[in-house]
């Protein structure tokens, strides 16, 4: 995780960071994390370890439009599909969708 140090009420030390954040956007990533850690704290009043560990998770995910390779995309499968609970994420939003096959048909002009 981040390494802070608290210097005053207003200041923090940025002491490390995490592996996976990306180059240059360590500030930026920290804020958002923070912002989403208040947002859920007043909507879905989460303890403060879940909480944390929501907003990290969720503001460092692959994004849309994020590429990453198929050996990637495998393996961010098998491990979503080995957690306990693969169809939420963290903070309770689907993961995974259910789309009937006669909406493919629909789409594909096969009905």
């Amino acid at each position: 995780g981040f390494d802070v140090k608290f210097k005053s009420n207003f200041t923090i030390e940025i002491k490390g960071v995490p592996g996976d954040v990306k180059v240059g956007s360590e500030i930026e990533t920290l804020n958002e994390i923070l912002d989403e850690y208040k947002l859920n704290q007043r909507e879905k009043n989460l303890d403060l370890v879940h909480n944390i560990a929501a907003s990290y998770s969720c503001k460092t995910a692959i994004k849309t439009g994020d590429r990453i390779s198929e050996q990637e995309m495998r393996l961010l499968v098998d491990q979503l599909f080995a957690t306990s609970m693969p169809y939420v994420c963290p903070h309770g939003r689907p993961i995974v969708i259910k789309i009937p096959l006669t909406e493919f048909d629909r789409r594909f002009g096969r009905t």
